[in-house]
C-alpha cells in the first residue's frame, strides 16, 4: 500500500498544472475497481483451473500406473512391462506413445500433455522392477519350473528367498552349499541377474569346502541330480526376469531366507539345511566311525587308507553331505580315533582290527576289475574303447553268477571314480572310457561282422538312386542278426553294442568311405 501511494504521489505533483492529465488520472482511478475486480476474477478462475489440473494430473498418474505396470532398472536403462503373467522389456518410445495417446483420448490434460509425460516417465523410472508384486499365475509358473530342480515346493520357495536376498543385497553371512551340477544352473541365473541388475550372485553359492570358510555358516541346498540342463537353459531364456522378480518378492514377503527357513520349512529338511550349524567336523567324523566302521579283532582285519577314504566319500554321498575336510586332515583325525600302523617312511597308514560293511562289495568289484579290465593309455581313441555302465554291470554280474546284486550302477560309478580316476573317465555318468574288458571286446565283434559282411547282399533298396550306399541303420540291423546267429551256433550268450557305439565305430574305422554322414560306400574295405 505504501508503495502504491509512493508511486502515485509523484504523478500528481508532476501533472498538478495539467487539468487534462489530472482528469484522465481521475477517470482511471474511477475505473480501477472494475478492472481490479475483473483481473481478480480471472486470476481466481485460473488458479482454480490449475488446482483442478493438478488434481486431475495426480489422479491420472495413479490410474495410469495402476493400469499399466511399467518398471525400470537403472543399471541397464531398460523399461519393463508386466502383463499379469510375465515380465518383458518395453521400449520407452512405446510407453510415451501409449501415454500421449491416453492423454489425448481423455482430453482433460491435453494442455499439459508434455509436462505430464515428463513427470510420468520420471515416476516410472523411480519404480524398480523388484518392487513389482507378481500375480499368482507368475509365482506358480516359477515354482513349477523350480520343482524340476528341487524335491518339493517348500525347498523351491526357500531357494527363491535366498536368491531374493542376494538380489536385494540383504546382509547375510551364510554360504549356500550346492551340488556341482547345480553350479551350472546358478551360473545361468547369474547371467540373467548380471544383465538385469549388474550384480552377481555367484559368490553366495559354493560347491567346495575351503579352510578359510566358517563351516557353521554353510547352508545345504538339496537338489535333484537328474534335471536337464538344456531344458533349464531354454526355460530361463523365457522366464529369467520372472524368476528374479518372484525371488525379490519372496525375500520381501518373508523378510529374508533365514526367517523363511525357521518358520516354514519342516523339521527334517531344516535339520539337513542347518547340518553344519548343528554338527562340528569332529562330530561328523565320529558319526561316520560309529555308522560305518566295526571293530573286528578276531580276524586281524584292517582297512588301508584308499579303502577308508572311499568309505568316507560313500558315507557323505549316502547322507547327502558335501565334503568339509581335506584328506590329510581326515586321515589325522581318524588316526587319533582308531588303532593304526604307519609304514617306516610314514607315507602309508593302515587302520587295524576294524572292518566295514561296505568293503565286501568293493573287494569283489576290484577283483573283477583286476582280472578282466585293462586300462588303456590316454592316447587311445576313447570312442572305440568305451563301455556303458549297464554293460559293465552285466559283465560283472555274469562273473559272479548274478549274486552281487547289491552293486548297482551308482555304486560301480563311485568305485571307478575313486580308485581309477583320472586315467579312466566317466562321461555323462554313463560311458566309461579308456578300458577294455576281456569278457567282451566290443569293437572286435563289430570288426568280425564287417569282415564277413557282404555288401552285395544288403544294398539299401530304399535309395535306388544311390545303389552304391549302405545306411548305418541297415548295417546295424544286419549286425544284430549276425550276433544272434553266432550266439546260436556257439551256444553262448553274446552281447550287442548300442546303436550309438556301433555308429561311432563305423565313423572311426570307415571314415574314408562315409557319405552324407549316415551312409557307407559299398566299396568299403577294412
Amino acid at each position: 500500500m505504501e508503495l502504491i501511494t509512493f508511486n502515485l504521489e509523484p504523478l500528481i505533483q508532476e501533472y498538478k498544472e495539467n487539468p487534462y492529465i489530472l482528469n484522465k488520472l481521475q477517470t482511471y482511478l474511477n475505473n480501477l475497481p472494475t478492472m481490479l475486480a475483473h483481473d481478480n476474477k480471472k486470476y481466481n478462475e485460473r488458479q482454480t483451473r490449475i488446482n483442478e489440473l493438478i488434481m486431475e494430473q495426480d489422479n491420472f498418474y495413479q490410474i495410469f500406473l495402476s493400469k499399466n505396470p511399467y518398471y525400470y532398472m537403472h543399471h541397464n536403462n531398460i523399461f519393463y512391462e508386466y502383463n499379469g503373467k510375465t515380465y518383458s522389456v518395453i521400449q520407452e518410445d512405446d510407453i510415451q506413445y501409449h501415454l500421449l495417446s491416453t492423454i489425448t483420448d481423455e482430453g482433460k490434460l491435453v494442455q499439459w500433455k508434455h509436462k505430464t509425460k515428463i513427470t510420468l516417465i520420471k515416476k516410472i523410472k523411480e519404480r524398480s522392477l523388484f518392487t513389482a508384486i507378481p500375480e499368482t499365475y507368475t509365482i506358480q509358473q516359477i515354482l513349477l519350473f523350480l520343482q524340476t530342480i528341487f524335491y518339493n515346493k517348500h525347498e523351491a520357495k526357500y531357494f527363491l528367498t535366498i536368491l531374493g536376498d542376494c538380489l536385494l543385497k540383504k546382509n547375510t553371512d551364510n554360504l549356500f552349499f550346492i551340488h556341482p551340477s547345480m553350479k551350472k544352473v546358478i551360473t545361468l541365473i547369474d547371467s540373467v541377474s548380471n544383465i538385469t541388475t549388474g550384480s552377481t550372485i555367484l559368490n553366495n553359492f559354493i560347491v567346495k569346502y575351503h579352510d578359510t570358510h566358517k563351516i557353521s555358516s554353510y547352508r545345504l541346498i538339496n537338489t535333484i541330480d537328474t534335471f536337464s540342463l538344456d531344458m533349464i537353459k531354454n526355460t530361463l531364456n523365457d522366464i529369467g526376469v520372472d524368476l528374479l522378480c518372484v525371488a525379490a518378492h519372496y525375500s520381501e514377503r518373508y523378510n529374508n531366507s533365514n526367517q523363511f527357513l525357521l518358520t516354514y520349512i519342516d523339521d527334517p529338511t531344516r535339520k539337513h539345511i542347518l547340518y553344519f550349524e548343528n554338527y562340528s567336523t569332529e562330530q561328523i567324523i565320529a558319526n561316520f566311525v560309529s555308522q560305518c566302521i566295526e571293530v573286528n579283532t578276531a580276524d586281524e582285519s584292517h582297512i588301508n587308507w584308499k579303502n577308508m577314504h572311499y568309505i568316507w566319500k560313500l558315507y557323505l554321498q549316502t547322507n547327502n553331505i558335501p565334503n568339509m575336510i581335506y584328506a590329510t586332515q581326515l586321515q589325522t583325525s581318524l588316526a587319533n580315533m582308531l588303532e593304526h600302523t604307519t609304514s617306516a617312511d610314514g607315507s602309508a597308514i593302515l587302520f587295524t582290527n576294524i572292518t566295514s560293511k561296505y568293503l565286501p562289495n568293493v573287494s569283489v568289484v576290484l577283483a573283477f576289475w583286476e582280472k578282466y579290465i585293462t586300462v588303456l593309455s590316454a592316447n587311445t581313441t576313447s570312442d572305440e574303447y568305451a563301455y556303458e555302465i549297464d554293460e559293465l554291470i552285466t559283465l560283472y554280474k555274469r562273473t559272479n553268477n548274478n549274486k552281487s546284486n547289491t552293486v548297482n550302477e551308482s555304486n560301480m560309478i563311485k568305485i571307478i571314480q575313486h580308485y581309477f580316476s583320472p586315467t579312466v573317465q566317466i562321461v555323462d555318468n554313463k560311458y566309461i572310457t579308456n578300458i577294455k574288458c576281456s569278457l567282451w571286446v566290443k569293437h572286435d565283434d563289430i570288426y568280425q561282422f564287417l569282415k564277413h559282411y557282404s555288401p552285395a547282399t544288403s544294398k539299401n533298396d530304399a535309395s535306388p538312386e544311390e545303389p552304391d550306399l549302405l545306411s548305418f541303420d541297415v548295417l546295424y540291423q544286419d549286425y544284430i542278426k549276425y550276433i544272434r546267429a553266432k550266439s546260436t551256433v556257439e551256444q553262448t550268450q553274446l552281447y550287442t553294442v548300442s546303436k550309438h557305439f556301433f555308429e561311432k565305430y563305423l565313423t572311426i574305422k570307415l571314415a574314408p568311405y562315409i557319405k552324407f554322414d549316415k551312409f557307407v560306400s559299398s566299396s568299403w574295405s577294412l
